[in-house]
């Protein structure tokens, strides 16, 4: 077996090995390590799919030449590009896969952005506060209490692991305040309606009587 140092890969044709001769080595080359044989290489080769056994000259080309064992490394060599065909295929669809993610995490934070402003838009509009009972106010505050222990903003532990939110004198003063607002508010709106459910007609007492 020639094997020409200058050579590359040995699936190459060799400097003793005809161009004819070559051509025969790659047709048996190419054709699967599981279907490779002489007789089926010369089959394709010749296109005569009747013959039962290829010539002498033909199985003088497969042993000089080393027909097997430079096809073996051709073999590891195309085994070795598809598995990188693979695996850059399923970098890309990842790739793929995560623009996608990305592109969909970007919209709900838009889409959460907007329903925040106009949240706020709602909340500092004159209209939604009129029309703001005591029993709305008090809803709000304990939803942003809430919010903000969760969210670990303000917080303070206590010994017993308890967690409370840490508002100034300022603050709770102010918050106190709001809260015996709220409350009074909400006992004279209970007052009042009482008093009205209390107060009957005169003519409606008098048809009672009758």
């Amino acid at each position: 077996m020639d094997t020409e140092e200058s050579r590359e890969q040995l699936w190459h044709r060799l400097s003793s090995e005809s161009a004819r001769a070559y051509e025969a080595y790659k047709v048996y080359m190419y054709l699967s390590p599981a279907e490779r044989t002489v007789v089926g290489s010369w089959r394709l080769w010749s296109h005569n799919t009747d013959t039962k056994r290829e010539p002498p000259f033909f199985r003088s080309w497969y042993h000089s030449h080393a027909w097997s064992e430079r096809a073996r490394p051709h073999d590891h060599h195309i085994e070795l590009l598809r598995e990188e065909g693979q695996e850059e295929a399923i970098k890309e669809e990842a790739a793929r896969q995560a623009q996608k993610v990305e592109k969909t995490r970007a919209r709900l934070n838009e889409l959460r952005a907007m329903a925040y402003e106009r949240a706020i838009e709602c909340l500092e509009s004159d209209d939604f506060v009129e029309q703001l009972r005591p029993s709305d106010v008090r809803q709000i505050l304990n939803i942003h209490l809430e919010t903000t222990q969760k969210l670990g903003g303000g917080e303070t532990g206590t010994p017993d692991g308890a967690t409370i939110v840490d508002w100034s004198e300022d603050e709770q003063r102010e918050l106190d305040n709001l809260l015996g607002e709220i409350e009074t508010g909400e006992g004279q709106e209970k007052s009042s309606s009482g008093s009205e459910n209390s107060e009957i007609d005169p003519e409606e007492a008098e048809g009672e009587q009758d």
